[in-house]
């Protein structure tokens, strides 16, 4: 079981309170993978969210005509998966890891236990919920605007 000190620097969790971290902290299960080990792939159901507490996790899409495509590495503390905590969608890429790597991992079951249970806990999670998906939506709007400009150069429009 992770420790509160584990998980401090996670940006999900920043604004927790040390009582806050070991509640949830009490509720990760750790999982240990191998490198090139499949965490999970687009298209599955999604059941929980991670956080990398050692090694390295790529993500992919599958792209028609194109394959695999891995649009970025995350490393420790980093998250991934949150989306499962909200929505009944599947996996919208595919998670791999690239060296042996450790995980904490949350369920959706064990998420929601933990936001009807403490109010002021579950909206701090909410709210870091909510600035993680503002900020990954505008990273992926940067990275959309700049893919759009180098071939519009390229093309000459």
């Amino acid at each position: 079981m992770p420790t509160p000190d584990q998980i401090r620097d996670v940006l999900l969790f920043a604004g927790l309170d040390d009582r806050e971290l070991q509640i949830v902290a009490d509720q990760l299960q750790t999982e240990k993978l191998a490198e090139d080990q499949s965490i999970f792939h687009e298209g599955d159901p999604g059941d929980k969210f991670y956080i990398i507490n050692e090694g390295m996790v790529s993500i992919a899409l599958i792209i028609e005509g194109v394959g695999s495509e891995e649009l970025l590495y995350l490393e420790p503390p980093a998250f991934f998966g949150e989306m499962a905590l909200i929505d009944a969608e599947p996996r919208s890429a595919s998670a791999i890891c690239r060296r042996p790597t450790t995980l904490f991992s949350l369920d959706k079951d064990s998420f929601e236990q933990l936001i009807d249970k403490d109010i002021d806990l579950g909206n701090k999670l909410m709210i870091g919920l909510i600035r993680t998906f503002c900020t990954r939506i505008r990273k992926s709007n940067e990275k959309l605007r700049n893919y759009y400009m180098i071939n519009r150069a390229f093309l000459g429009g």
